[in-house]
């Protein structure tokens, strides 16, 4: 239950809907009830304004489901002054039943207007008392501005989880375009991805920060799409020249991936940069030490090393997973962050797993970790 981030509570201390509210839409409820009928009509025909509305409820019977629903919504929750976890849930349904219909959230929130309208005329023509109206009239406003904040809530996050997928599809395709340059297989950006995230959890971090590393971690050497094939596909050891170019990736995935304000953009930057960066200083390309080397980048270092010691490479046969990981051991301090080499050690049953989903024999002209 996303609603944007924002609580049933802090939606409420929003609109000031105190004890007082509540108690007057409870006042005003045996008055609105038996001419909800007339509010959830105007609701619907506001709704069904368009042709293309008309079409989302095709027969009788689903709009008048939807119909029923509505008003049952208004009269358990809304109008009843019960703001609870089981209305924020009826009403995210609400927003959701609609927003997959295809129902234009222009549409439905206009139709609130026409809800406010139809039951601010009950309240000036059945309660008489100037003070007593006014106080309905601020008591009803808030109801129904807030139950709109939920219903278009689920078109925000519905919105915002399609470009988050839209995103990672982007991220996916980059990465492998780079993986394409050197003949390596799609598969290892989804082991480092997945190892990648279970090391951070491991380390503590929270799910937004595991969800953007995992759809950051892919890019890492994107910059090798830069790289003159005579050095990327060379079958035997590079020299120390070609290495000095090959060590170019790392800034030229900075270049690559766009410099734009988006959080997992800009960790793919740094991860990009900084993931042959060694614990002691002595990596590239800035020769950073300790923490001054980014948390994500030092993960994506362990994992990446791990990664390519596994996979079988023209220069050298595939490590066994034991190999590797005595690797790891012997280089915790000098190569790796220690805290990062003893999160991925914790995490072993799950990169083990990772590695029997994901695991594959590369192409002998890959050329891995550098």
């Amino acid at each position: 239950m996303k609603d944007m981030g924002v609580t049933l509570q802090q939606w409420i201390d929003f609109l000031d809907i105190d004890q007082e509210i509540i108690d007057t839409l409870r006042d005003f409820f045996p008055i609105l009830a038996p001419r909800i009928d007339r509010v959830s009509h105007a609701f619907y025909r506001r709704v069904l304004n368009s042709p293309e509305a008309i079409k989302l409820f095709a027969d009788e019977d689903s709009a008048n489901r939807a119909l029923a629903h509505q008003k049952r919504h208004w009269l358990e929750y809304v109008f009843a002054g019960r703001f609870d976890r089981d209305y924020v849930e009826a009403a995210l349904r609400m927003g959701k039943t609609h927003q997959q219909r295809g129902v234009d959230l222009r549409l439905f929130s206009g139709a609130y207007a026409v809800v406010l309208s139809e039951v601010n005329a009950i309240v000036m023509e059945n309660v008489p008392d100037p003070q007593r109206q006014k106080r309905v009239l601020r008591a009803v406003n808030f109801a129904v501005f807030l139950d709109l904040g939920f219903v278009a809530s689920v078109y925000y996050d519905a919105y915002t989880d399609d470009l988050a997928s839209m995103a990672k599809d982007l991220t996916v395709s980059l990465a492998r375009a780079g993986e394409y340059r050197d003949a390596d297989t799609g598969e290892h950006i989804h082991r480092m991805a997945k190892m990648c995230a279970a090391v951070a959890r491991r380390l503590g971090k929270d799910l937004r920060w595991v969800e953007q590393l995992e759809a950051a971690s892919p890019l890492h050497d994107v910059g090798k799409i830069g790289i003159p094939d005579a050095i990327l596909l060379k079958p035997g050891k590079l020299t120390e020249e070609e290495m000095s170019v090959m060590r170019r990736h790392s800034e030229i995935g900075t270049d690559i991936i766009p410099d734009n304000d988006h959080e997992i953009l800009q960790m793919a930057r740094r991860i990009a940069l900084t993931h042959h960066e060694r614990w002691d200083g002595t990596g590239y390309p800035a020769g950073l030490r300790g923490e001054e080397i980014p948390l994500e980048g030092r993960i994506a270092a362990v994992c990446d090393v791990y990664d390519a010691l596994r996979s079988q490479r023209p220069y050298k046969r595939p490590w066994s997973h034991e190999e590797a990981v005595e690797y790891l051991k012997q280089s915790r301090g000098t190569q790796f962050d220690p805290a990062v080499v003893d999160a991925f050690l914790a995490a072993l049953p799950e990169i083990e797993d990772i590695w029997r989903r994901y695991g594959e024999m590369p192409s002998p002209s890959s050329r891995g970790a550098s």
